[in-house]
């Protein structure tokens, strides 16, 4: 069961908030106990004032003890507050991260590939946070802030309303002030991370190009260009926390003009008799938390201000593209047949792929190659359904790009000749098919895929690290880790994308045996410019400039004397060529 994700109904950043309910019912009710039994505070110091100067000894016992009961009831709903509060914004965090990393995950791959990793990390980890933090801390500002203020305001006008609005006069002046820095702020926090992407980019591509820099000699160019983007990050957010700090004295000196208010006027009362010093001093008490508490709203309105710049640009991302549902395809049986009719196709925006037809049935290997920028690979990654196309593209009788992710996926798997492994074991990068574990299956995946002996002289065997990207692996084994993968999905149509440019003849065919032989409910669909196996293949299409120039079995396009023939015996001869140089 999945823990965390988006609320039902429109994404808002309220639905997220309430969304825990529970979480926020206790929050609330605790902040409100807390921020009105508060006011109860300074009037018993006062009253405890009073009673010492009377000399009273039981009074001032009982005194202190009201005093220290309230105080320990006030803050034990305050810490309720902050405990329930904390959970829920946790929650929330953990939400909105999920949420995005499905969106990304969820564009189409055109999309995807206009993003870039550091941008991405920027947002996530970044913005995200921020956006948290803020709403957090000004819900709960907005408790010990806003309610503590109406509650200390309303005491104090009920103490003296005039000396109260005479000297609350430049509250509302404070707060005037801080929203007319809200466009600035704004500016500053959005110009500062749009810097932060732009470093973490920076720094991602630095890092993942360490080995080419330091062979071209660019690492102290690249270098330059990090700490460009690092210190236009530094600029703004230096303005940015500046203008917040600065201003901060200013609001205070504001709102503390009405303590001058209160001294001159509260003291004239003292010494007309009119208050004792102990209500002076409750009251001077109070109105100094309700005045200083201005500053702090004041410091939230920049605050919330410049985290709007954050989730304005998590919402660039998260914006919801859902599809409608398709329905009536049974995945009972498997995929009996692919068509492939008409099909225009290219990654870069211009077609590479013009007019491609093909068929092929459950049980079948079709060999498809051709020179270098025939268009092989272009056919592959049009075939795995995660691009727009044009034409038909057909499994059964059900258009490809027609199917949901989760039916595409549990029909078509890809392995190509750039194969991506996860900083994780061996076994865990072939379950990562998805499936579960089914320890027969998983022998057969790396049986077909030629493992077998290569884990045997691993210590850890199937728990190898492979390290990041598979680079304690060799590209031979990384090649057949990633086929075990696509293998082990159980896919009903296995794009095999140059999966033996890293392994030698023998292996090659080991692996067709296995598939001829043990995968007859499967479309094996292989697209390699080495031609050694195509002599076990069932039928073969040959592409030259983005077309079909030939097809056939081996032994049709052998006797046909074409393209096919030529690169065939070419071969044939450079590999004789090698033998006799290698003998």
């Amino acid at each position: 069961m999945k823990l965390f994700g988006p609320p039902k109904g429109k994404e808002t950043l309220l639905r997220y908030l309430t969304k825990y309910m529970p979480q926020f019912v206790i929050s609330s009710v605790a902040g409100i106990i807390y921020n009105t039994a508060i006011v109860l505070g300074p009037i018993l110091l006062g009253r405890l004032l009073d009673a010492a100067g009377g000399g009273n000894g039981q009074q001032v016992l009982l005194s202190a003890l009201y005093f220290v009961g309230v105080t320990a009831f006030f803050q034990l709903a305050r810490f309720v507050k902050r405990w329930y509060m904390r959970d829920q914004f946790n929650r929330v965090s953990c939400d909105l991260r999920q949420t995005f990393v499905e969106r990304i995950l969820g564009k189409r791959l055109p999309e995807l590939k206009q993003e870039t990793v550091g941008d991405l990390m920027s947002r996530t980890v970044g913005d995200i946070t921020l956006v948290v933090d803020t709403v957090m801390s000004t819900l709960n500002e907005g408790w010990d802030t806003w309610l503590l203020m109406v509650s200390y305001f309303v005491v104090l006008m009920f103490w003296d309303w005039r000396i109260t609005l005479a000297a609350s006069v430049m509250v509302p002046v404070t707060i005037a002030l801080a929203q007319r820095m809200r466009h600035v702020l704004y500016q500053y926090s959005m110009s500062a991370r749009r810097a932060a992407s732009s470093s973490n980019s920076g720094l991602y591509r630095y890092l993942d190009g360490v080995a080419v820099l330091r062979l071209f000699g660019r690492e102290e160019a690249e270098s330059e260009d990090i700490q460009g983007a690092f210190a236009e990050q530094s600029r703004f957010n230096i303005k940015e926390m500046l203008l917040q700090q600065a201003l901060l004295p200013i609001y205070a000196l504001i709102a503390g003009l009405g303590v001058v208010v209160v001294v001159a006027l509260g003291g004239h009362k003292v010494v007309m008799g009119k208050w004792t010093v102990g209500g002076f001093n409750a009251y001077l008490v109070m109105f100094i938390a309700f005045s200083g508490r201005t500053r702090v709203a004041a410091r939230v309105f920049n605050r919330w201000h410049a985290a709007r710049a954050s989730w304005n640009r998590v919402q660039e991302k998260m914006n919801k593209q859902s599809a409608p549902e398709p329905t009536g395809f049974s995945q009972s049986t498997g995929c009996q047949s692919l068509r492939v009719s008409n099909l225009t196709f290219g990654l870069g925006g211009n077609d590479t792929l013009q007019d491609i037809s093909l068929t092929a049935y459950k049980g079948q290997i079709i060999g498809i190659t051709g020179a270098v920028g025939s268009g092989k690979t272009t056919l592959a990654h049009a075939l795995t359904g995660l691009y727009s196309y044009g034409g038909s593209i057909k499994l059964d009788s059900m258009e490809l790009k027609q199917l949901s992710e989760s039916q595409r996926r549990n029909l078509v798997a890809y392995a190509g000749h750039e194969q991506f492994l996860f900083s994780m074991s061996i076994e865990e990068n072939i379950l990562f098919a998805g499936g579960g574990r089914d320890a027969n299956r998983l022998v057969r995946a790396l049986s077909a895929a030629a493992l077998t002996q290569d884990l045997a002289r691993f210590d850890e065997g199937l728990e190898t690290k492979v390290g990041e990207k598979g680079v304690r692996v060799s590209g031979g084994q990384r090649q057949r880790i990633a086929l075990a993968r696509a293998i082990y999905s159980d896919a009903s149509i296995l794009l095999l994308d140059d999966p033996f440019s890293a392994v030698d003849i023998a292996t090659e065919k080991e692996i067709i045996d296995h598939l001829k032989g043990e995968y007859k409910d499967r479309i094996v669909l292989l697209f390699t410019h080495r031609l050694t196996a195509f002599k076990h293949v069932d039928r073969i299409l040959v592409l030259d400039q983005g077309r079909t120039a030939e097809h056939g079995t081996h032994e049709e396009l052998i006797d046909a004397a074409g393209l096919y023939a030529e690169i065939f015996k070419a071969q044939v001869f450079m590999e004789g060529e090698n033998n006799e140089q290698a003998g």
